[in-house]
């Protein structure tokens, strides 16, 4: 257990001043329009604007998936910051404060626990953070943005021995991310078959794990058709430029640095951050000349561990196919603690041995380290703002349409293939029938009859029949079209990698068009009901009537 002393608190401050500062560059991305979200919060939260209106998104095909899909911890938490007047996407935008904040703690306490010298972890936590906000896991907001804080949280009290708290967060990240209890689990059962004390805490927390995923898997779900591997290959989805690009043609790239496929991190190829802690194991035989490599403790085994149960979570999704999801999540995740964990403690340990060597020179040392606190001070800022990522926030264009979707019923379902339908959803609070947004394959129960509106959507949009355009109408209770004003000209369907996925039905209308025109365009004038200088809405009434 640490005892906290002075310097310890005043490390521990810096790391949450760092956590803030970093938010705060992101909050300035996140507010910087009424119309801005972060992209994978259009999946995610969209649906849970039913708290303050449960006659949105009724009979929604897409509502009622992602709602299914979503883990009751983060329900909840929404639920409750909604009862406080915080909505779901005012939530989703400060909620990477609160998590990074924790999550800065957390791995401040760990390295305490492995080397207890205060300044690697604040290095630890400033690394982590860095790496957390060129990325858009922690900032989505989405179940995937608590894996930090609950893994570290975990880790921390298996090191500090404290049962009650160690169990508490295997059920926290059963609520709020599962397959992170997978790797807790992994973790456990490394420990219990290496560690020859203490072995009843090993396997009551094993035990505790297996039950959650127990129940977890046993959890009837409106949607458990997973998606198998066979399947899977004969789809142009998972292929390079599918929407979900999975497989590849070189293996390397599949195995090693895939963002679904591969072990390592993807943003390894833009950070050299990954190659300081490869000193590590040197310094430790070399601590008679790096005297503060001395203070690494025993605990320091948990770091290979970890990536250990990394690993064979990684071969063993891989091995089932997708039954634990995506192997990288199982992965890449730990990879970035560890990083900030080993570069942490070397940079730490070189620092040390820099400092002595140089004592000589206080007149420069002083100096360097008033620049150094300077940088880490302006270097959220700086590392936030400049990364051409932005955290993955994207800003709606079309404010009018959005307002003008507001004032229409809150049943419309609204057929499109335009790019706008992946913010009607989120902005405008009305259903689509489709997106590219919510075009997620991995459950057949809810992708089949999605892929299956999409081909008809396309095929009656570029079709030449009038009976063809109201029976998909009425199949699908279609009240509004939107239509792209440039929808019907040949560069619009062969450059949309999304509409591409669908053959032979973008084939079939990309050959439409170079016959003659569809017949819709002839009803864009006479029923269109809102239009901007890219888009167009109908109305389906006129359209089943006119002829």
């Amino acid at each position: 257990m640490i005892v906290f002393k002075s310097k310890y608190k005043f490390w521990l401050s810096a790391c949450i001043i760092v956590a803030i500062l970093f938010s705060l560059s992101g909050f300035s991305l996140a507010f910087e329009s009424a119309y801005t979200i972060q992209d994978d919060a259009r999946q995610h939260v969209f649906w849970l604007q039913k708290l303050n209106d449960p006659a949105l998104f009724s009979n929604d095909l897409i509502a009622d998936y992602f709602s299914s899909v979503a883990p009751v911890g983060y329900k909840t938490l929404y639920q409750l910051a909604n009862l406080i007047g915080l909505k779901p996407f005012l939530f989703n935008k400060i909620l990477p404060l609160f998590l990074g904040v924790a999550s800065s703690i957390y791995i401040f306490l760990v390295t305490l626990e492995i080397f207890p010298v205060p300044f690697a972890g604040f290095l630890a936590s400033l690394l982590l953070n860095q790496n957390l906000w060129l990325l858009d896991d922690l900032v989505s907001g989405t179940p995937r943005a608590f894996f930090y804080v609950l893994f570290l949280g975990f880790v921390y009290y298996l090191l500090s021995k404290k049962l009650l708290l160690c169990l508490l967060f295997i059920v926290l990240q059963g609520l709020f991310y599962p397959q992170v209890v997978l790797i807790s689990a992994g973790l456990l059962f490394l420990r219990l078959i290496t560690q020859k004390q203490r072995q009843y805490f090993y396997l009551i927390g094993l035990t505790v794990a297996i039950s959650i995923l127990i129940m977890y898997k046993l959890q009837t779900a409106e949607f458990n058709q997973v998606i198998s591997l066979k399947t899977a290959q004969q789809m142009l989805e998972f292929y390079p430029e599918g929407r979900n690009a999975f497989f590849a043609d070189n293996h390397w790239y599949f195995w090693l640095a895939g963002a679904r496929s591969g072990f390592f991190p993807r943003e390894w190829q833009y950070t050299l951050l990954c190659s300081f802690g490869l000193l590590l194991p040197i310094l430790i035989d070399y601590s008679s000349q790096f005297s503060l490599a001395r203070k690494i403790n025993q605990k320091v085994e948990i770091i290979g561990q970890i990536l250990l149960a990394s690993f064979g979570l990684f071969c063993l999704s891989h091995l089932l196919l997708f039954e634990l999801h995506l192997p990288s999540r199982y992965s890449q995740h730990t990879w970035r603690i560890v990083i900030a964990l080993v570069d942490g403690i070397t940079i730490a340990v070189v620092l040390n041995w820099l400092t002595r060597k140089i004592t000589q020179y206080q007149k420069i040392l002083r100096p360097l380290i008033v620049a150094i606190a300077i940088v880490t001070l302006l270097y959220p800022t700086y590392a936030v703002q400049s990364y051409p990522y932005r955290l993955g926030y994207v800003t709606g264009k079309a404010t009018e349409l959005y307002q003008f979707l507001q004032q229409q019923p809150k049943d419309s379902l609204i057929a499109t293939l335009s790019s706008e339908a992946d913010f009607i959803p989120s902005l405008a609070q009305r259903s689509v029938l489709v997106a590219s947004e919510y075009s997620i394959p991995y459950h057949l129960d809810y992708y089949q009859p999605f892929s299956q509106r999409t081909k008809d959507l396309i095929q009656a949009q570029y079709s030449s029949s009038q009976a063809e355009l109201e029976r998909f109408i009425q199949q699908y209770q279609i009240d509004l079209w939107l239509i792209d004003q440039n929808a019907f000209t040949i560069p619009y369907l062969k450059d949309n990698l999304w509409l591409k996925q669908f053959q032979p039905e973008a084939d079939r209308a990309i050959a439409s068009i170079q016959q003659k025109q569809p017949l819709i365009v002839s009803k864009l004038d006479r029923c269109s009901i809102f239009q901007t200088a890219e888009l167009n809405l109908l109305d389906t009434k006129c359209i089943v009537k006119y002829d």
